[in-house]
């Protein structure tokens, strides 16, 4: 689906050649940093990541929303560019995409060698034309040679194939024919049939192999990501907010953050810059009934319970001990909760002793057997 009318694209394109020629396979990402692009205007918000797949000659061409559209915000920013491919490492670059340059080949971009920190290429404007220069004159057509004698039948060719694929692939039409017409004295009816059996046998298997080498490389490639521990953080979709250092999970903005670490004496959840503060959904999707339950001071040390809180003899056993701030009532030992509770009486006769004994005993804190 393209852009809103009215923002701004530039078209990028690329093709990617092995050393010898053949062309490369894999997919070319472009995401934005930061991960989130509003445009007021269209009331739209821009962020993930754009995949485009290599053709079968190795090139690819796509529009892209301008890094310098003045309907967008943030100002100033880049596309992170990542090259994976399936037969050859890949890189990383970020790259502005002006709207003065309509058109971008990556080819003249890209960069060619390896660079210390951090770099944004920026793409200028495309130069005006030059002039033609002149058409130079047609040369002349040389006399055709003479047709040579025909050479001497030439010694027997080696042992047909082997069942190796590239000898398969030598197994031609024009194989198949030749073969025909010298050892089919009865008509080539049969040979035909089996010839063009034959030949798409060998389609299907030349298919099969690519498919099979492209799996492999495939595997490779995703091993690899999964040994430097970046497969599964590329799934989170963060630019730049996220780092895994020594096992340890970071996500920050610098501004506020919590992180899981593990190369202490613990296992340890920090926050940092504001309150820590523990909540649940009811959804499956951070969706529904949100309960937030604990919240840990940044700028004291200081705890707060919201809520109903049970003391269990084991996670989903019987309850032993319930705290409820939100219905202001407590229960010990078992007891049903109850709320504040009045000791009335008098101390002279001892019906006060007999009320203080009673609320007690609602409580839980105690079992009265006493007697009169």
């Amino acid at each position: 689906m393209p852009l809103p009318p009215g923002l701004s694209t530039v078209t990028v394109s690329g093709s990617f050649k092995q050393p010898n020629g053949d062309a490369m396979r894999g997919k070319v990402l472009f995401t934005p940093e930061p991960a989130i692009l509003t445009s007021a205007t269209h009331g739209t918000l821009l962020l993930g990541t754009t995949e485009v797949t290599l053709d079968a000659e190795g090139a690819f061409s796509v529009a892209l929303l301008a890094t310098d559209d003045s309907d967008v915000t943030p100002t100033g920013w880049t596309y992170r560019v990542q090259e994976r491919w399936y037969d050859a490492p890949g890189r990383s670059y970020p790259l502005a995409l002006p709207s003065a340059a309509p058109t971008v080949d990556l080819a003249d971009v890209a960069p060619t060698a390896a660079a210390e920190g951090e770099y944004t290429v920026v793409t200028g404007p495309a130069g005006p034309t030059g002039p033609a220069g002149p058409t130079g004159a047609t040369g002349a057509t040389g006399p055709a040679g003479a047709t040579g004698p025909a050479g001497p039948t030439g010694p027997q060719g080696p042992a047909g194939a082997d069942g190796s694929n590239a000898d398969a692939e030598a197994y031609t039409d024009a194989a198949v024919t030749a073969h025909v017409a010298a050892t089919d004295p009865h008509g080539d009816r049969a040979w035909s049939d089996a010839k063009f059996a034959t030949s798409a046998a060998l389609g299907v298997l030349n298919t099969a192999v690519t498919d099979l080498d492209g799996f492999v490389q495939d595997c490779l490639t995703r091993v690899a990501a999964i040994e430097q521990g970046t497969a599964w953080l590329a799934a989170l979709q963060v630019a730049g907010n996220a780092t895994v250092s020594g096992g340890n999970l970071t996500v920050t903005d610098f501004t506020k953050g919590y992180r899981f670490r593990r190369d202490g004496g613990a296992l340890d959840l920090e926050a940092t810059g504001a309150d820590l503060i523990v909540s649940n959904w009811s959804g499956t999707g951070f969706n529904g009934t949100q309960r937030s339950y604990m919240r840990l001071s940044a700028d004291a040390q200081n705890i707060q319970v919201a809520g109903r809180v049970e003391y269990v003899d084991g996670l989903y056993g019987a309850t032993r001990h319930v705290l409820d701030g939100a219905a202001n009532v407590a229960g010990f030992f078992g007891a049903t909760p109850v709320g504040r509770q009045t000791v009335s009486g008098s101390r002279a006769d001892g019906t006060a002793l007999a009320s203080l004994l009673t609320t007690l005993e609602a409580l839980g804190l105690i079992q009265d057997d006493t007697t009169a």
